[in-house]
């Protein structure tokens, strides 16, 4: 026992696996991490630009009574619904494969990129919820004491922040993704680190609940 508190750990003397993965798997990871953000960013533009369209078209208080605005909302959410269920369905894949296959774990994308992408992915659908939630707070009466003129200010603004953020979303992932693959695999500390399988879960996690709130309270 006492020659073996001179010898080496067995992790210290073996030799570290080199950081390395083909350029076309990093791509290919890099493809799928980016969906993730841009399936449910591009979805929730196309439901703010929905709603704003039936909001341009209720001119006065009949069409606002002759039109099922809660039902058209949810009819308006079905696109980002599943835009949210597609993403967490990948972001769950993702975080299954680098998981269970060290190669994969060194292609994927690297940690900064691994925790902007839920924040992408959520920004505009986090706007448009807060707009529509508005907008039912009205008929449900809970704003009866607030200014129509401020509460149309309100919701306008959120459905603008929601269009806008939708699209600086796909550019804001395309340059993150690129970036990530400018980066030299060996030069990364996380290259091989468990943390992003478990955050792809927390981002698919998240996602999911966000498409059921929306299917379920909006």
């Amino acid at each position: 026992m006492s020659l073996r508190l001179f010898e080496e750990p067995l992790e210290a003397t073996e030799s570290p696996e080199p950081v390395y993965a083909p350029l076309a798997n990093r791509i290919f990871f890099c493809i799928w991490a980016s969906l993730v953000a841009l399936i449910p960013a591009l979805a929730a533009a196309y439901s703010s630009l929905q709603v704003v369209y039936l909001f341009r078209s209720l001119t006065n208080a009949e069409a606002v009574r002759n039109v099922n605005v809660l039902g058209s909302l949810h009819a308006f959410n079905t696109p980002l619904v599943l835009g949210l269920g597609i993403a967490a369905l990948l972001a769950f894949v993702l975080a299954l494969l680098i998981a269970t296959d060290p190669k994969r774990r060194l292609a994927s994308v690297g940690l900064p990129f691994s925790i902007g992408i839920p924040i992408l992915a959520a920004a505009p659908a986090a706007f448009l919820w807060f707009a529509e939630t508005t907008v039912s707070d009205i008929f449900s009466g809970k704003l009866t004491g607030t200014s129509p003129s401020v509460v149309a200010q309100t919701v306008s603004t959120l459905l603008f922040c929601a269009l806008a953020s939708g699209l600086l979303v796909q550019a804001a992932t395309v340059i993150c993704a690129i970036i990530s693959l400018c980066i030299p695999t060996r030069s990364r500390t996380d290259a091989l680190s468990l943390r992003r399988a478990f955050i792809w879960a927390v981002t698919g996690t998240l996602l999911l609940v966000f498409a059921v709130a929306y299917f379920i309270v909006v």
